[in-house]
């Protein structure tokens, strides 16, 4: 992991100002993991612990425990790349509300989960290695989470035992679909706050956004345009043209669920500065990137159809967006086209426009 630092036992940081992740960055993690006390290891991809989003993947071995806890005011999410668990939630007295089993994007059973604030949750490993993506708000704060006391200490080996083993083999809640509602023709907006995403959610989408008018698709998950973070599953399709843009204040991220896409990043004039090679599957390339503010950028798919998880800091502000005064409209498809086939020869020829 050349692009990354390690600061503590098991945390890893970028020195890079374009954090991006690869799956052999993944494994790497993984194997760390099993040699960690806590049997775990990370891969922080915010640039500092003040940041407004942090983010992180994370490799669990199948031994870890995650003491059962709450953030006050504040949701986190949880996208697995690799293993099976099951998120249990509690009440305030420790009495069993609902589970969650998560796997693979490849599943049957959702890849991602939107944990709300106040929530008492811990996650049971079910698999051998686990390995996911996490979003939380930040800044990081250690006082904003908290641990009930009937939770097990990490120390209480015992204890710690039989919570696992008790959770590990509780009986599972039934799912019942994801409640959403279409506000537009590219949105459907989640109408509950435990949010959990199927492989079916997303082939609803991709049914769906061949018929819009500009090629593109999402969920929101977050519930409404002023919460703190924001987060949504995208679909694009090859036809779908970004306009460069870039962001005030906060960055963004994008991790591939399926597809290939080049990202490219530009200075203030329009020139092409990095391409970032985007793959869900190839594992030569990377499938994350992490979005710095104020940096002009675009998306060139390079499949068929391209899913993504998109994050941000919320609320969301018209004017927190700054579009390329170099760039095309979306209106004007013929410019587009002319401004894609340029992209792409840049890109070709060593990035020059």
């Amino acid at each position: 992991m050349n692009r990354y630092t390690k600061n503590a036992p098991g945390v890893w940081v970028p020195h890079e100002k374009f954090a991006s992740v690869s799956h052999g960055d993944l494994a790497e993690i993984a194997v760390e993991s099993k040699t960690e006390v806590r049997g775990r290891s990370r891969l922080c991809v915010h640039p500092k612990e003040t940041d407004r989003m942090q983010e992180m993947f994370i490799a669990f071995c199948g031994a870890s425990y995650i003491r059962p806890s709450w953030h006050a005011d504040r949701d986190e999410s949880i996208h697995f790349i690799r293993g099976r668990g099951k998120y249990v939630f509690f009440d305030a007295d420790g009495k069993y509300q609902c589970d969650v089993r998560l796997g693979t994007y490849d599943s049957d059973l959702p890849f991602y989960l939107r944990v709300p604030a106040n929530r008492i949750h811990s996650l049971i490993p079910l698999s051998a290695d686990i390995v996911a993506h996490e979003v939380a708000e930040g800044p990081f704060n250690r006082s904003v989470t908290h641990f009930p006391a009937w939770g097990p200490a990490d120390a209480d080996a015992q204890s710690v035992a039989r919570f696992t083993e008790e959770w590990a083999y509780a009986p599972v809640s039934a799912l019942d679909p994801v409640k959403m509602t279409r506000i537009s023709e590219e949105a459907f907006q989640c109408a509950d706050r435990l949010v959990y995403i199927r492989r079916s959610d997303i082939e609803r989408l991709k049914a769906e956004v061949p018929l819009t008018r500009r090629k593109r698709i999402r969920i929101l998950i977050h519930p409404n345009t002023d919460h703190t973070l924001h987060e949504m599953l995208v679909v694009y399709t090859k036809a779908t043209y970004v306009k460069p843009n870039l962001h005030i204040g906060k960055d963004e991220s994008l991790h591939i669920v399926e597809g290939e896409a080049d990202f490219v990043f530009f200075d203030d004039r329009g020139d092409v500065i990095k391409v970032v090679q985007l793959s869900a599957t190839d594992r030569t390339k990377d499938f994350f990137i992490r979005v710095p503010q104020g940096v002009f950028h675009t998306i060139v798919m390079r499949s068929a159809m391209l899913v993504i998880h998109e994050a941000t800091p919320g609320p969301f502000l018209l004017a927190d967006t700054v579009w390329a005064p170099w760039a095309p409209s979306d209106a004007n498809s013929q410019a587009c086209e002319s401004f894609a086939s340029d992209l792409d020869r840049a890109i070709e020829r060593g990035f020059t426009l």
